[in-house]
């Protein structure tokens, strides 16, 4: 059996996922779940308020179980030899999600998950035990740090944030000043900064996204602002693409690895956003993308990362948009 529910039941919930439906029990229940890392992990819940972690969990284990046959596959005896979850940033998880087809097409029997949720999510994940590797798209943050001492980055590629409009948009280049100007709400109209007269619509990610945590570090900290309240708020880099390519007032940020033709990346300052600028430091606001362990990484664990830094592993940041570390 791959999962034992142990407790009394007091209601259930369902999760849809993967085609199917998982049903959650809520209420005082203890969740004797698979060994993902170290040893089985127990979980108890008592209370409505652990449905959120109840179902992060559900979900990254239903997604192992899919890859082991024990949800959802053909029965067959579970032969992997290696079993990794990786979860976090939507800027980093095209790159962990080709190093990991690859890497299994390699390794017959072995299963890595990619999943994203935002840099936040992948950090709290592997501190809580429900990932084996986080990804981020940003720093780790000193709370972070404080909280879980043990939490170790692994630098696996660079990116920068590129500044996005509709392809018709005149604008081709901003100065700091200006992008400085439009996200905090001082600059409304495109007139102002030598586009139509037209109001600006301002896209920005949600709170925890490490896109956005490298954007305000760049363009809004250093006047100590903040973005405006009036700016829609998207939860990926794909959904703020489509946003800023669905409406030709709209400006956005996204990591450099999803520009393609449906927006225009404009200039900052003159500096375009290209790999080049970004690896001489010349364009301003750019990263490191990392995937984080939960102290020294396992066999496992160490397995992958020696991949993705491996130089095939390296060929496929490079061949999905981003700034390989070796070059």
């Amino acid at each position: 059996m791959c999962v034992v529910w142990v407790g009394y039941v007091a209601y259930i919930e369902y999760l849809y996922l993967f085609g199917k439906t998982i049903y959650v029990p809520v209420a005082h229940v203890t969740a004797v779940i698979p060994k993902m890392k170290k040893s089985h992990i127990t979980r108890s819940f008592s209370s409505h308020t652990a449905v959120t972690t109840l179902i992060l969990t559900i979900a990254v284990v239903a997604a192992s179980l899919l890859g082991s046959g024990c949800i959802g596959g053909n029965g067959d005896d579970d032969t992997s030899s290696l079993k990794l979850q990786v979860v976090g940033s939507t800027t980093v998880l095209p790159i962990a999600t080709e190093c990991a087809r690859v890497f299994m097409e390699n390794n017959p029997g072995d299963k890595v998950h990619p999943s994203g949720g935002g840099s936040s999510l992948g950090i709290k994940a592997v501190v809580d035990g429900i990932a084996d590797i986080g990804t981020a798209s940003r720093d780790l943050k000193d709370s972070e740090l404080e909280s879980c001492p043990d939490l170790v980055t692994h630098v696996i590629a660079k990116d920068g944030v590129a500044i996005v409009v509709h392809p018709s948009n005149p604008v081709s280049d901003l100065t700091l000043e200006q992008l400085q100007g439009i996200y905090s709400g001082k600059i409304t109209n495109w007139l102002d900064v030598g586009g139509a007269d037209a109001e600006i619509m301002v896209v920005s990610r949600e709170e925890g996204s490490g896109t956005r945590d490298c954007f305000e570090a760049s363009v809004l900290k250093p006047i100590k602002t903040e973005v405006t309240d009036y700016a829609i708020t998207q939860n990926s880099n794909g959904q703020m693409r489509t946003t800023v390519a669905g409406n030709e007032h709209g400006i956005g940020f996204l990591s450099l690895g999803f520009v393609n033709s449906d927006i225009k990346a404009v200039k900052l300052g003159g500096i375009a956003a290209t790999v080049e600028n970004i690896r001489s430091g010349e364009y301003a606001i750019s990263r490191t993308l990392l995937m984080i362990t939960n102290g020294a990484p396992d066999a496992d664990e160490q397995l992958f990362l020696d991949f993705v830094l491996s130089s095939e592993g390296q060929e496929i940041v490079e061949a999905v948009h981003f700034i390989p570390v070796l070059e």
